[in-house]
């Protein structure tokens, strides 16, 4: 049985935000952003004006979550870096990386969206693009990619599985499978 979660009243502010932000991003990647916040500071079990004073508005909110989806991801692609072998690091990062396409909606609806209204959203999907730039720069010099292989092929696949959420996992891995036989040497 879960242990309730101590009230709100009795929580720093610190662990308020933590809680907001942590029941939000569940939330949305369940439901995507269309999440009214009234609906979302129910399942907080606060009023709207907390989540205010916490985390700021509903758009602050979800650039937030982004960003912190963003830092998943570059260190995600970075690990591959280190990994003994590159093509192997770069197939299980796509994958992991579709997966995370799938199953969150906030990534499927926000993750363009954030970016026009924040430039720290920008700065940490732009370090997420050069992470995954490396990863394919590794595998190309590597040799196990074509000299054409780019990063904006993941991209490109990332975008259509988020975009095509409703295909479900095992579509998107195999489309993700498609793109990676397109870019192998």
């Amino acid at each position: 049985m879960p242990v309730p979660a101590p009230p709100w009243s009795s929580l720093t502010a610190t662990e308020k935000h933590a809680r907001a932000l942590e029941v939000a991003d569940r939330l949305f990647a369940r439901d995507g952003t269309d999440v009214s916040m009234p609906a979302l500071a129910e399942a907080i079990g606060v009023g709207v004006g907390s989540i205010y004073r916490q985390v700021g508005s509903k758009d602050e909110l979800i650039a937030t979550l982004v960003i912190g989806r963003s830092t998943v991801l570059r260190a995600r692609f970075l690990a591959t870096l280190d990994a003994d072998d590159p093509w192997a690091a770069l197939a299980a990062a796509t994958h992991a990386t579709v997966d995370d396409c799938v199953a969150d909606a906030l990534s499927q609806t926000a993750w363009n969206d954030a970016a026009f209204a924040s430039e720290a959203v920008r700065a940490a999907r732009a370090g997420a693009t050069e992470a995954l730039a490396l990863m394919v720069e590794r595998a190309r010099d590597a040799g196990v990619l074509r000299d054409d292989a780019s990063h904006e092929d993941l991209r490109l696949a990332f975008c259509a599985v988020r975009e095509l959420g409703g295909i479900g996992p095992r579509s998107a891995h195999r489309l993700a499978d498609l793109v990676l036989r397109g870019m192998r040497r």
